[in-house]
């Protein structure tokens, strides 16, 4: 699947798993009020909670699971620079679980006399309950619509570019030598990078490699790659660098 599509496909599936959470709380939830002993309604009420939540999760996963980290970056010839978008599975995965906890403050109560549910008559309720829907939904679709998080590599160095912060990293304020290739499930890099006052010891970044859509390995040794070889940052962004890349980092 393209990686546009894989991104254009979180949202929806965020949506399903709030509306999934709001179903259950109102056609499932009372059906376990008939079942005896109440333990096993629990346990019965925990088992279809939880498929809320997997259910959309697995239905993605599926969807995307061709999606994998690649050895590579995006080249924007443009702006003289190397890309990693965000990874579908970390996106994915984190907007599903908002949506599914937004659900959350969608309250449910028993109708008087019967064994049906309805949304709490609490003056006030159902407005709060629709301003995080709309909250936490609309700021998945803007995440989505912004491209972050994102990771950039240009010839003056790396920008860490999280949901809200940025963060620069000069080429030349990093250590050589590092980072070692992590595993491929890892979370974070860690760089180390000069302190500003010349007598403090350097300090390390977490470059956050687990969000992001290439591969943590390639993505050290490119690191490394460009600390230790000045010569070649000039090039960055260019399909011929990048093809210079592949050869000597394999």
């Amino acid at each position: 699947m393209p990686l546009r599509a894989a991104r254009l496909l979180v949202w929806p599936f965020a949506v399903a798993a709030f509306a999934l959470r709001v179903c259950a709380e109102l056609w499932f939830k009372p059906v376990t009020w008939r079942i005896d002993p109440s333990g096993v309604a629990f346990l019965a009420w925990m088992a279809v909670l939880s498929g809320t939540l997997l259910v959309p999760w697995v239905g993605y996963a599926l969807l995307t699971r061709r999606n994998r980290r690649p050895a590579t970056w995006l080249v924007d010839p443009q702006r003289h620079r190397f890309v990693a978008p965000a990874s579908p599975t970390w996106m994915g995965s984190w907007s599903m679980v908002l949506g599914w906890i937004a659900a959350a403050f969608v309250q449910t109560e028993r109708i008087a006399g019967g064994d049906r549910a309805q949304l709490v008559q609490i003056p006030g309720a159902l407005a709060l309950a629709t301003a995080v829907a709309a909250v936490v939904l609309g700021g998945i679709a803007l995440t989505l619509l912004l491209n972050r998080p994102l990771l950039t590599l240009d010839r003056h160095g790396i920008t860490d570019q999280g949901l809200v912060r940025r963060t620069f990293l000069s080429w030349d304020r990093l250590l050589p030598g590092g980072p070692p290739p992590p595993p491929r499930w890892a979370a974070s890099i860690p760089l180390m990078r000069l302190a500003p006052a010349p007598e403090k010891p350097p300090h390390p970044y977490p470059l956050p490699a687990g969000r992001l859509h290439v591969d943590p390995a390639f993505l050290a040794n490119t690191v490394r790659q460009y600390v230790e070889h000045p010569e070649h940052r000039t090039a960055i962004g260019t399909q011929r660098e990048l093809d210079r890349l592949h050869v000597t980092l394999t």
